[in-house]
């Protein structure tokens, strides 16, 4: 009988032949290495969209392959390369009998209702807990009102949006980037918008615009903050974050990000945020951001203030596959700028 791996069109049905895409999604997550093994084994790769999850890539690539009869040779590059437990995995599912898992029992009707276990204890599925008090989204939704939405007038007239935040009774804090224009001139206007948020039933709720002076502009290109001051009373609810003198943050942390992406409404980014890198200067970390988020306040798992996030990152070698990081100022380096200039 034909293998499941040579017959055209690909059968996704077939026994091993999730596995395989699903192992192949695993080993290779990024699109660049999965291109150059189909250029590797010959593949025309012009009408695979590369931009697409790794899951859906593997579903587009193994049907391209099939479809050009070069599948095998796509398999045979993957089997050949420097990962030797997927290579052996690979080859156990073309063998002519393809190792695949063993099936679940079919559940029978009301099996989960009455289930029972020997080991009846909860279980914590990762090694790291994940595990919070219920306070944490109280916390949470106190410090997001301290979060506003900029709308800057550059000098030249263009308009921006980014995020900042309140740090002081009329003290915002956010990017010089976000603030400055490429040859450091100030703004002509900005606006702070507070409260801009959705409601539970994604209407847009009513917020507070607050004008700031363009003038109280101020802050250092180098680490990229800057500070401007309201002109007007903020609101009563808009909290002050605190700014600590040091903080303690690691690789495989977590931090949370609340902020304005793409400029619309407040965000909370709190999903695959583990911290990546650390240094005395920078935080690097996977929580998502979008244009706009530049000036947001990055918090740990205690809602402590630990960055003020301000771009992304592609990291990378010729040995390893890129990854994309967005990356944060420490708040201490931040602190020190802010005492420089007599803000704080």
């Amino acid at each position: 009988m034909t293998h499941f791996v040579d017959r055209v069109p690909f059968e996704w049905q077939a026994p091993g032949a999730l596995e395989l895409r699903d192992l192949l999604a695993s080993a290779y997550s990024r699109s660049a290495p999965a291109e150059q093994l189909a250029k590797r084994a010959g593949l025309a790769t012009g009408y695979v969209n590369w931009d697409g999850p790794m899951m859906t890539v593997w579903f587009d690539l193994i049907e391209k392959a099939s479809n050009q009869k070069r599948l095998r040779a796509l398999l045979e590059a993957v089997t050949s390369g420097p990962d030797q437990a997927v290579g052996d995995r690979v080859r156990e599912l073309l063998n002519a009998h393809p190792v695949v898992a063993a099936p679940e029992k079919p559940a029978k009707a009301g099996d989960f209702a009455h289930f029972t276990d020997p080991d009846e204890r909860e279980r914590q599925i990762f090694r790291t807990g994940t595990f919070q008090d219920v306070v944490f989204l109280r916390r949470g939704t106190q410090l997001a009102t301290a979060v506003c939405r900029l709308r800057i007038t550059a000098a030249d007239g263009a308009l921006y949006h980014g995020t900042a935040f309140r740090i002081a009774d009329d003290l915002l804090l956010t990017n010089h980037h976000v603030l400055f224009d490429d040859v450091g001139k100030r703004p002509a206007a900005v606006e702070a918008w507070f409260g801009y948020e959705a409601d539970l039933n994604g209407q847009i709720r009513e917020h507070r615009v607050v004008p700031c002076d363009p003038a109280s502009a101020t802050g250092e290109a180098g680490p990229d903050w800057a500070a401007v001051r309201a002109t007007a009373e903020l609101p009563d609810d808009a909290m002050c974050v605190s700014l600590p003198d040091s903080v303690s943050v690691s690789v495989d942390d977590r931090v949370c990000i609340i902020q304005h992406p793409h400029g619309g409404v407040k965000k909370l980014a709190a999903r695959h945020n583990v911290v990546r890198h650390v240094d005395d200067t920078v935080l690097q970390y996977w929580t998502d951001t979008e244009q706009g988020s530049s000036g947001s306040p990055v918090f740990d798992e205690r809602w402590g203030l630990v960055a003020l996030h301000r771009r992304w990152r592609r990291v990378g070698s010729e040995e390893q596959p890129a990854e994309f990081r967005n990356e944060g100022v420490r708040i201490e380096r931040v602190v020190e700028g802010l005492a420089r200039k007599r803000l704080v």
